[in-house]
């Protein structure tokens, strides 16, 4: 930096304020700094930043299965947000499993970030005290009891209970909700919609619980059609499931909607043109990313923030594939 500023003319505390973004610089200077800094190569030394400060610019974001497509448009939508603040995204995966997360997270803490993003993993045995190194963490998605951290989720019961009576108006009594894993406070939420729904119509509730994949999910419609042969609709607990449940029905020699009327939870690109276009509880994934990534600099910058979930609303598209249940025996 000296050398760029001997090279512009200026005082190392003009370059600094340049690069860093802060404080009054002319236009002009602000030219002659910038032209000396291509002039003589300089480039800012991540590694020799974090030696001299508490953290590193990077921002670790631990999520549970990075072929969910909710975690792409997670990651796409919280990078944009630390980009303008010139810090970096590092993306790690925990298979959903408590004690590949614990490794994960020690990664991350050895870099010594400035905050963390985390969806915990289903058994997750993670504590405030775990989390209290990284000084500004917030969760995603998922919560953990007794975590006395921020987190950021969409309204999930209401959401559920909505697309459930959805099918209910239709003339639906036979609803198959197709779950993620039993121990997951997102299925959990989304279990208290549909039942209470359902319940409130008389109707019986037929829970079924998944690894939250396609391939698991296929295998528990199949399995839930035998059982109870008289299923007209389904609700699928993400864009993963609402495939499996897919491609289960055509297993069984059924179509959707003309067999079975189907709901999915989350939006994903196929679902706007598959045939039919799957009606979805559109999740807003994007503007949960932007508000967790805000209140993790929020956290940085020392501004309060309350441990407690931030909700952001969900919307249930209508589409094509919830049609009028077919006459019963």
């Amino acid at each position: 930096m000296k050398t760029v500023a001997a090279h512009a003319g200026v005082s190392a505390q003009t370059v600094s304020r340049v690069l860093r973004g802060t404080g009054y610089v002319s236009e002009e200077t602000r030219a002659k700094v910038l032209a000396a800094v291509t002039a003589v190569g300089y480039r800012p030394n991540a590694v020799g930043r974090s030696l001299r400060a508490t953290r590193t610019p990077m921002v670790g974001l631990l999520i549970t299965d990075i072929t969910n497509p909710f975690y792409a448009s997670l990651h796409k939508s919280t990078e944009a947000v630390f980009r303008e603040r010139g810090l970096t995204l590092m993306l790690l995966n925990s298979d959903d499993d408590r004690e590949t997360e614990r490794q994960q997270l020690e990664l991350v803490r050895s870099y010594r970030p400035s905050g963390l993003l985390l969806a915990p993993a289903v058994h997750s045995s993670l504590t405030t005290e775990d989390l209290v190194g990284f000084g500004a963490a917030v969760l995603v998605s998922r919560t953990l009891p007794g975590l006395a951290v921020p987190s950021v989720v969409t309204n999930e019961p209401e959401a559920m209970g909505e697309a459930t009576r959805a099918l209910l108006a239709a003339g639906h009594r036979r609803i198959a909700a197709v779950l993620g894993p039993q121990a997951a406070s997102t299925t959990t939420r989304r279990e208290a919609g549909y039942r209470e729904a359902v319940l409130a119509a008389g109707v019986e509730p037929l829970v079924f619980y998944t690894d939250q994949t396609g391939p698991g999910a296929r295998a528990v419609i199949r399995q839930a059609l035998h059982t109870h042969p008289r299923i007209t609709a389904a609700i699928g607990f993400n864009a993963p499931v609402t495939e499996g449940i897919l491609t289960g029905l055509r297993d069984e020699g059924l179509s959707c909607p003309h067999d079975v009327s189907l709901v999915g939870f989350t939006d994903a690109p196929w679902m706007a043109f598959y045939p039919p276009p799957i009606t979805v509880v559109r999740q807003p994934v994007e503007a949960m990313g932007r508000l967790a990534a805000q209140l993790v600099l929020d956290l940085v910058d020392g501004k309060p923030v309350a441990p407690e979930p931030h909700v952001v609303p969900s919307t249930l598209l209508h589409r094509e594939s919830v049609v009028v249940a077919p006459p019963g025996p």
